[in-house]
């Protein structure tokens, strides 16, 4: 486990968390709730500070934050800690051009911590609740592959995935 998330608590602080907090909207819980029978977790439920973690020793750590006022869910997962080296920052920033190393997640460092996070955001009410579920699931796969590459340090090779088209 990396240890403290951006926000200050650990794996264990948030690993299967905690009640209900009424100032949630339904796309949160409806996600929680289907997210929670996936994984056979049925008390999944965000924290007071609309914050929910999930960790298993040897696995990455997936934080989850709902931001109510733009019905978003944000993904972080911690991957590392920056090198300082620059063949390892123009591997993060080569990945992030046009997303050509994350299937459409973001890699960025916590200027605080010089930790490296993979980052996504989730409109709930936009997708479906299975749609969100697969957005995880493929989340955690990039993630895992990232710390993977990273402590060993390599590239990932990711299988392709369109996220977006461009138009001019």
């Amino acid at each position: 486990m990396d240890g403290l998330g951006p926000n200050g608590r650990s794996a264990i602080d948030c690993a299967v968390i905690l009640r209900d907090n009424p100032a949630m909207t339904n796309p949160s819980h409806a996600f929680l709730r289907h997210l929670g029978a996936v994984l056979s977790l049925p008390g999944l439920r965000f924290n007071d500070d609309s914050v929910c973690c999930l960790a298993a020793p040897g696995e990455v750590e997936l934080q989850m934050e709902w931001v109510a006022q733009a019905a978003r869910l944000i993904l972080l997962s911690p991957l590392g800690t920056l090198s300082g080296e620059a063949e390892q920052t123009r591997m993060l920033l080569s990945a992030n051009f046009l997303f050509a190393g994350t299937r459409g997640e973001t890699l960025s460092v916590d200027p605080e911590s010089d930790r490296i996070f993979l980052c996504a955001g989730i409109d709930l009410a936009e997708v479906s609740v299975d749609h969100a579920i697969v957005i995880v699931e493929r989340f955690i796969d990039t993630a895992r592959q990232w710390r993977k590459a990273l402590a060993e340090n390599a590239t990932p090779v990711l299988p392709a995935h369109l996220t977006a088209s461009l138009r001019v």
